[in-house]
């Protein structure tokens, strides 16, 4: 048995590497993911794995890949359902196996996929024996619940936050965290995705729900809401360092239920010692931030996410460049659904309208060959680049790919109109 380190409040610790050594060869181990990612049990695991474990990790965004070595070495193997920089290469190479599912699919999945070990970073437990997840909810909540072997690292830095605490005797065996909490650095906004945040603004009504995720765009759209007048908001999805400017500001909805529902908190102390003991601050499975039961119960529910590219019929692809994956499903069709079934709801996306330094068409004939068809046409809505806003409701395919031609970038409008006029036969309208 794995001997005691220390003990941190009721919670006795044990040493790191003895407890991965408790792992079963074939472990099926899912890792919290994105600032509550568990940093030091991943690295024990880099470290400890050997060709006969066979151990696999499933997770979600990662801010890092501690057990990188163990991969390439095919020591481990690694299931993502969102794939960051760090592993695009190896996902198109097929050493890690990339998952195309919605984000409030990933709950479900744990029974399906037989994972029997969750690897979780949690706060201290408090007076009443709970521990937090801090800035995690999204699918580590049911892992915890779900998975026969829970192996934490207490991380004392981490903070208490509401609605996704657990009694600390779901805890299987406890280790010290001695790397720090990852943190999200925001994105530095382009002029374009400045004027894109800027004309967003001005589709938003006053006292809407809001669902932002990561990137220029998203966080550019936050920070000038701060400014702007648009009555009391909420958010839903991520909570995110520049939310607190408008709490500073007095524009978050005080009345029943949190102000912002978030799968993660990604940021940094800002956004983490907001989120502290905040009644205003919930973090939430995904069953209950991203599944399409509860957001479109929400009024005036406004999804906005990015884009990779858009064609003239309306498919939108956020996922790959060809073949290549970018980043994953993530919430996207989960949240498109909800704002459409929401009361007043309404659905953005947002992309400048290049990509490349500006030598490719962000706006295309025919989504790139390999492409995924991240939203179908059907679910399509509002489309915002810096030259403006197509507004597709209700409008055939000739005139989507008109609105769509006329918000792309002059450069490549000729090049857009000749392909129109070759898709319908010649018949230029």
């Amino acid at each position: 048995m794995s001997s005691v380190t220390k003990q941190v409040g009721s919670l006795q610790l044990v040493d790191v590497a003895a407890a991965v050594r408790t792992l079963e060869p074939g472990a099926r181990i899912i890792a919290s993911p994105g600032c509550g990612s568990p940093t030091t049990l991943l690295s024990a695991l880099n470290d400890a794995a050997s060709q006969r474990d066979t151990y696999t990790i499933y997770s979600g965004l990662q801010m890092s890949y501690p057990f990188l070595d163990a991969l390439k070495e095919g020591r481990v193997r690694h299931v993502s359902w969102h794939v960051m920089p760090e592993i695009r290469d190896l996902v198109q190479s097929g050493v890690v196996d990339y998952l195309p599912t919605r984000a409030s699919e990933v709950p479900s999945h744990i029974d399906r996929w037989r994972i029997d070990t969750a690897f979780v970073r949690v706060s201290p437990p408090d007076n009443q024996g709970n521990v937090s997840l801090g800035p995690c909810g999204s699918y580590p909540i049911e892992a915890v619940q779900r998975c026969k072997r829970v192996i934490a690292e207490i991380d004392e830095q981490l903070p208490h936050t509401h609605g996704n605490r657990f009694p600390k005797d779901l805890i299987t065996l406890a280790v010290e965290s001695t790397s720090p909490m990852p943190r999200y650095e925001s994105a530095v906004p382009s002029p374009e995705a400045h004027s894109i945040a800027e004309t967003v603004v001005q589709l938003i009504p006053n006292g809407a729900t809001i669902q932002v995720g990561i990137g220029a765009i998203p966080e550019s759209i936050v920070e000038i809401l701060a400014d702007s007048d648009v009555g009391e908001l909420r958010f839903v999805g991520m909570g995110t360092d520049s939310m607190t400017k408008i709490a500073e500001r007095g524009k978050l909805a005080t009345g029943v239920g949190a102000a912002i529902t978030a799968v993660e908190l990604m940021g940094g102390p800002t956004i983490m010692d907001f989120a502290h003991e905040n009644s205003l601050v919930r973090v939430v499975s995904s069953l209950e931030g991203q599944g399409v039961n509860k957001l479109s119960a929400f009024e005036s529910l406004h999804s906005i996410n990015s884009a990779i590219e858009i064609d003239l019929s309306g498919q939108i692809n956020s996922e790959s460049v060809g073949s290549k994956v970018m980043s994953g499903v993530g919430g996207s069709v989960d949240f498109v659904e909800s704002a459409y079934q929401s009361s007043s709801g309404r659905r953005i996306t947002v992309l400048a309208s290049t990509a490349k330094g500006g030598s490719t068409s962000s706006i295309v004939p025919t989504l790139s060959p390999g492409s995924a068809t991240s939203i179908p046409r059907s679910l399509a809505d509002l489309v915002v680049t810096e030259y403006g806003v197509a507004d597709l409701r209700g409008k055939t395919m000739t005139e989507r790919a008109t609105a769509l031609i006329a918000i792309s970038h002059p450069n490549f409008r000729e090049q857009l109109n000749d392909a129109r006029t070759a898709q319908q036969g010649g018949n230029k309208k």
